[in-house]
């Protein structure tokens, strides 16, 4: 079993997740610059003593052409080679310096950092994410709770299924609420969670057993530490 995860900025994670885990994304929230973002990235990895961080990369957060000009400028610096790019909280509008994460994603192409992409198992087909994964070299999915609509996703390498931590709806709901957008939607999106419920939180590792997949990346709402070892074991088993 494959694991990743993610953090903010400012956020710490243990030395056990760090060692536990293959890839750290690093959050572009609004209230964030992308320098933020990068220098936490380059922070992560002196920790881990390897390069594990993937900065994200919100098209619409971008504030003006200087700010990701710097950013690849730092990337390049500290030799940070891969970003997560994705659209950001921010409708379209046309003042946006970036409309989409493609147009991110060309950019930092040419600079030679490797880019991954969300994807939505509830509303893309499988054309959709294979045309996608042309153009990104991996992708994670957004937050689904839907065994089924998960085994239907093209089953490739480059595809790592986003699942909650341990945490409670509750928890979810706090995170959410930070990125902007109305994203507490994905919640009610998400009903089939309550199947997954138990007074420690949602039951992660009754929900894998359901999918196909082996390559994970840990939404961090919480319990995160616990999450790990929890589906360590299952893999042990």
């Amino acid at each position: 079993m494959n694991i990743s995860t993610e953090k903010t900025p400012q956020q710490k994670l243990s030395n056990f997740t760090i060692q536990h885990v293959s890839a750290v994304n690093v959050t572009h929230l609004l209230i964030h610059d992308l320098k933020d973002v990068a220098q936490a990235s380059d922070e992560l990895n002196q920790q881990a003593g390897s390069s594990k961080a993937i900065p994200h990369v919100a098209a619409r957060n971008i504030k003006h052409e200087h700010e990701l000009e710097n950013f690849i400028k730092f990337c390049t610096l500290k030799g940070i080679d891969k970003a997560l790019v994705i659209g950001g909280s921010i409708p379209r509008h046309p003042s946006n310096i970036f409309q989409n994460d493609i147009d991110v994603a060309t950019i930092l192409k040419k600079a030679n950092i490797k880019v991954d992409c969300g994807i939505y198992p509830q509303n893309e087909t499988e054309l959709e994410i294979k045309t996608k994964l042309k153009i990104f070299n991996n992708a994670i999915t957004q937050l689904c709770m839907n065994p089924e609509a998960i085994n239907n996703l093209p089953f490739l390498n480059t595809i790592r299924i986003g699942l909650p931590s341990m945490c409670s709806v509750k928890g979810i709901f706090k995170y959410l609420k930070l990125c902007g957008n109305e994203s507490y939607k994905y919640i009610f999106k998400n009903w089939k969670v309550l199947n997954y419920l138990s007074h420690d939180g949602i039951k992660v590792d009754e929900f894998v057993e359901k999918l196909k997949f082996n390559n994970y990346h840990i939404y961090n709402f919480g319990k995160l530490d616990e999450t790990i070892r929890r589906l360590e074991q299952k893999t042990d088993l």
